[in-house]
């Protein structure tokens, strides 16, 4: 008769969250900072780093060549590659361990399974943060071209960095088998408060960003 009934799946199944103060609370927090952290890191080197460089490439080579040699609002010199290339790696990976760290807080306050927060945090970082890079003054949104690929990579980079230290922070979670840890804190307090914020976020990035294409156009 055992056979007729196998015992769940241990994965699929929800960890209960322990009482409010517990210390396993707090170490399931300090795991998912710093892994977050980790990922953020990676995930800055990767996509804004080497991916903001490339998309700086990209729209240079689909822009007028009058374009070439002058400089962006960031310092960097249109359609050139400099020691500033280095910086830009260097403080990509840095600015992304120290934005991870919100992210690892975020998702233990996130209901819901792996794909819908890395989702909702790639839309928030997608527009919120884009909303930050895009801007109406200087150069580079007013003479490369076509506005909407300028616009469109460097609002897809963050959020595909957004979505990379969720997955990431995830995998290394399951790589340590942290089973004893909370997944998330009490679902029944928090579980919406970073659905909340990540939806905050995502207004108010797309706002700006709207206000942002109309004064562009």
């Amino acid at each position: 008769m055992s056979n007729l009934f196998p015992p769940p799946d241990p994965v699929r199944v929800a960890r209960p969250a322990p009482p409010a103060g517990d210390d396993s609370v707090l170490a399931a927090f300090a795991a998912s900072v710093g892994f977050a952290a980790v990922s953020g890191a990676a995930a800055g080197l990767l996509w804004g780093g080497i991916g903001g460089r490339v998309g700086m490439r990209v729209v240079f080579l689909t822009s007028n060549e009058h374009v070439s040699g002058l400089t962006s609002r960031d310092g960097f010199e249109i359609g050139r590659f400099s020691a500033a290339t280095i910086s830009l790696l260097i403080s990509m990976t840095i600015l992304g361990g120290i934005a991870g760290i919100a992210v690892g807080i975020l998702r233990m306050v996130t209901s819901g399974p792996t794909w819908a927060v890395a989702t909702g945090t790639s839309l928030a970082t997608a527009s919120f943060v884009g909303s930050s890079i895009v801007h109406t003054d200087g150069v580079d949104f007013r003479l490369l071209d076509p506005l909407w690929l300028t616009i469109g990579l460097f609002v897809l980079l963050p959020g595909l960095w957004g979505a990379t230290v969720v997955v990431g922070t995830e995998r290394l979670l399951a790589s340590r088998h942290a089973t004893d840890l909370p997944a998330l804190v009490d679902c029944r307090y928090w579980g919406a408060t970073g659905w909340i914020l990540l939806v905050g976020a995502t207004a108010i990035g797309i706002r700006d960003l709207v206000a942002d294409i109309a004064t562009l156009t």
